[in-house]
């Protein structure tokens, strides 16, 4: 299921979160996953982030939910995986489900984010932040503040605090670089939620440090990527 070999050093918002936490071994792992990417057509959650947004960003209506989740149930499936990967949708579906009424979401201007953004550029690494929507809401003065939400799909692989806070902070960075010209960014509005661990993480105030931390990574994973 491996695709393509990627020749320069990449890595996406996830797995760098994960890769500041994680020991040697996931590390080296990591970045072998990154240069090694798999082919999209095995990707396992595209519908189901695809059904999130879609909800998120129409009313936040439970009823496009539904809708999803029965069009996944009841399409027929030639190859096995894509059956499986079906099931596996509606499941994580149903675990967002259980941790959206906890978000306060609700009020929010949501709105897709449009056509793939440039990497942010730390360390000599290209770091993929990809969130799925934005976020806006106007303050009891009238000034509009904004943020933006990831979908983090690993049901054996949840994100701890500490790698749930560094994807967050290279989200908040994302906001900074891309979106700043819809207002200032509100960093309890800049959220990585876990949709399987039913945990959710926004951007923490020692960003300083953080980014610091992510680019030492950056640097790190710049230097092995050669060898791996």
């Amino acid at each position: 299921m491996t695709g393509r070999t990627e020749s320069s050093p990449h890595v996406s918002e996830s797995k760098l979160g994960r890769y500041l936490t994680a020991t040697p071994a996931l590390r080296k792992q990591l970045i072998d996953t990154q240069k090694h990417p798999p082919d999209p057509r095995y990707l396992r959650y595209p519908e189901a982030a695809h059904a999130i947004t879609d909800f998120l960003c129409h009313g936040q209506d439970e009823s496009v939910l539904r809708q999803h989740q029965h069009r996944l149930a009841t399409t027929v499936y030639a190859d096995p995986f894509d059956a499986q990967r079906a099931e596996s949708c509606i499941e994580a579906i149903e675990a967002w489900r259980r941790v959206y009424p906890g978000l306060g979401l609700g009020g929010l201007v949501v709105t897709q984010v449009g056509q793939e953004p440039p990497p942010l550029r730390l360390g000599g690494v290209a770091v993929q932040v990809r969130p799925q929507v934005v976020l806006q809401e106007v303050d009891a003065q009238g000034e509009a503040h904004l943020g933006v939400l990831k979908l983090y799909f690993a049901k054996h692989h949840p994100l701890d605090e500490r790698s749930g806070q560094y994807i967050a902070t290279l989200l908040e960075a994302f906001c900074e670089q891309h979106l700043s010209v819809l207002g200032p960014v509100s960093a309890r509005r800049v959220l990585v939620v876990d949709v399987f661990a039913g945990q959710a993480y926004s951007a923490p105030r020692a960003r300083a440090r953080r980014l610091c931390d992510v680019r030492r990574a950056c640097e790190e994973i710049a230097a092995r990527w050669a060898v791996h």
